[in-house]
């Protein structure tokens, strides 16, 4: 049996006087692969700070073995403060590896962040994601470590976390990437935490009936109650007096009753308003392209083609960095094409949801936030109260009173859901919607979008959020191509998996690689020609990629399958241990062959 890391005993969490937690009990073995789950606001955040040592609980005791090393990424890391990448990696790491923390930085696609520059939040994710893989940590503690990262580094992160025997409890709304990790569930619901064993795949049906029976045992008592408190108000004074046992009973299990019942939340049970229909045609890009600094020799976009139809359901996949933002920027207007022609058609409202929330202004209240002076909302053609339309979107009156700046990043996304609701559009475009929303909002989201009579296009990484929303996806290639495919995100997986949606590095990336890698060796004399190794493996390497990369494609294909990881554990660990191997090697004879190539041209041109 796998020895114990950390043993919690009846943990108490308050906030605001409020019991945020209360009487927990449980214990992180060695290789576990815990999933966190729970509402926003339930206390998952709260519960990895305090077994971090960050924060401190308001009760119980936590016990720790000697020299554990935990790790915990942050929802919202900041900017590292240092200005050399490797140095900022390699510092909580007693023997540095520069050798590890080189090819970490390549296999994330870090090797042209520049720590001085402005920083996208997926790239500042990315570089923690590498600090916590690189630091010698017994558990990682990973809060959201999904969001703002696009599929292909999912899809890497996934592998990586298989393939390292460490124990980990993570928080994430991503449905696929919980079910992958996954092999024990702990549940934050009402205040306690309900352990479940075994793969997260089916956790919410488990769920549903366990609510169900609390339902049913909770309903039993309450006719209990009601059936005692009717002998105690109807019995006679005097059989009362000799029977006070079954009176304190009844204290005993009215207390119990009110501490255990389910208490229900509404469901947002209501449609995105749309204004009077729009013409047939949404929006023409006709041969647009777009380069920043009007340098047509690195587009981001080329002549490309698209017609947006009414009540058409697009979805927008690819690297980040890869121009995603750009086009839904063109599409808006904000920013104008480097060439081309953008035609929108007739009666157009557009209503953008922002990743980055820049819309919420810190300063204001989420009542503010949605009524400037008055303390009514128009919704659905009705006049209601502001503090009951937030309620809807589960903030309570004390909450909606509270400065924006001190939302969680869930609560921010349901304000600007609450913002996008009280809009009229016919044409809908959000930008990363489900980063930091629990899954029950995130249902509710996709069930709302679903019902949407206008047009939808979306830009997300979530699999299972765009499976249940689009039926086409625009994909962002490597190749700096944009194609369409007819179909949602599995169908589109099912065929080209992501080979086509990861950056491929450029020889000028390459080359500093190399410039900075030099600093730790010493220079030779100039070199006049191959060595005859060097121009045989410059030969051979193209076909033992392609061979290795076949060999990817094959063994991924089989990781797909259906029911693999319940059926075949030791397959399924078998394939993730020889992929993460090719991985390497592909990585590793790719950078040579690189290299190789760039030492000819150097030879031949001088």
């Amino acid at each position: 049996m796998s020895k114990p890391l950390i043993t919690v005993k009846n943990l108490k969490i308050l906030k605001s006087d409020k019991i945020l937690l209360d009487n927990l009990d449980f214990t992180i073995h060695e290789s576990d692969r815990i999933i966190l789950v729970g509402e926003n606001g339930s206390g998952k955040t709260s519960l990895m700070r305090i077994i971090k040592g960050i924060d401190e609980a308001d009760q119980g005791t936590i016990w720790k073995r000697p020299n554990l090393k935990i790790d915990y990424l942050d929802q919202n890391p900041s900017k590292p403060k240092t200005q050399n990448l490797e140095e900022f990696l390699s510092q909580d790491v007693e023997y540095p590896d520069l050798s590890k923390i080189k090819d970490i930085i390549n296999q994330l696609e870090l090797s042209d962040i520049r720590l001085e520059k402005q920083l996208s939040i997926g790239e500042i994710r990315k570089i923690y994601i590498a600090k916590s893989l690189l630091n010698e940590s017994d558990i990682l503690l990973f809060d959201e470590p999904t969001n703002h990262i696009d599929l292909p580094t999912i899809s890497w992160l996934e592998d990586k976390l298989l393939s390292i025997k460490k124990s980990m409890l993570i928080v994430s709304h991503d449905q696929n990437f919980l079910k992958k990790i996954g092999t024990k569930t702990y549940w934050l619901y009402q205040n306690e935490l309900i352990s479940r064993e075994g793969l997260y795949d089916g956790f919410y049906d488990w769920a549903e009936l366990h609510i169900e029976t609390r339902k049913t045992q909770s309903s039993k008592i309450k006719q209990k109650i009601k059936s005692e408190t009717k002998w105690s108000i109807e019995g006679i004074s005097a059989r009362r007096k000799r029977n006070m046992g079954r009176v304190r009973e009844l204290e005993k299990l009215t207390k119990h009753y009110e501490s255990t019942k389910i208490t229900e939340k509404r469901p947002m049970d209501f449609s995105l308003k749309k204004t009077n229909d729009s013409g047939s045609n949404i929006i023409e890009l006709k041969n647009v392209s777009f380069a920043y600094n009007s340098d047509l020799k690195k587009e981001i976009i080329s002549n490309f083609n698209l017609k947006i139809q009414k009540k058409e359901r697009l979805g927008i996949i690819g690297a980040n960095g890869s121009g995603k933002t750009t086009l839904i920027k063109m599409i808006q207007g904000l920013i104008l094409p480097s060439k081309g022609k953008i035609k929108t058609g007739e009666n157009i409202n557009i209503k953008y949801f922002d990743q980055n929330k820049e819309t919420i202004d810190p300063k204001l209240t989420p009542w503010r936030s949605l009524s400037d002076e008055g303390d009514h909302v128009n919704f659905m053609g009705q006049k209601i109260h502001v503090l009951s339309y937030l309620k809807m979107f589960l903030f309570n009156e004390k909450k909606s009173l509270q400065s924006n700046s001190s939302l969680s990043g869930g609560e921010k996304v349901r304000l600007l859901l609450a913002k996008l609701f009280l809009n009229d559009h016919n044409f809908l475009i959000l930008d990363e919607p489900t980063n930091d929303l629990d899954f029950y909002t995130l249902n509710i989201l996709k069930d709302i979008i679903k019902k949407y009579d206008g047009t939808v296009l979306i830009i997300s990484h979530d699999r299972f959020f765009l499976d249940h929303t689009i039926d086409k996806l625009l994909v962002f290639e490597n190749d700096n191509k944009i194609t369409k495919h007819e179909g949602n995100f599995s169908s589109y997986y099912s065929k080209y998996g992501l080979s086509k949606v990861r950056k491929i590095k450029s020889t000028q990336s390459v080359k500093r690689n190399i410039q900075k890698t030099n600093k730790f060796v010493n220079k030779g004399p100039n070199v006049k020609k191959l060595s005859y190794k060097e121009a045989y493996a410059l030969t051979v390497l193209p076909k033992e990629i392609s061979k290795l990369e076949d060999k990817l494609n094959l063994l991924e294909k089989q990781l797909n399958e259906e029911n693999l990881y319940h059926n075949d554990f030791n397959k399924f660990n078998s394939i993730i241990s020889e992929i993460t191997k090719i991985k390497d090697d592909l990585s590793t004879k790719e950078d040579n062959w690189l290299k190789l190539q760039i030492l000819n041209e150097e030879i031949n041109n001088t």
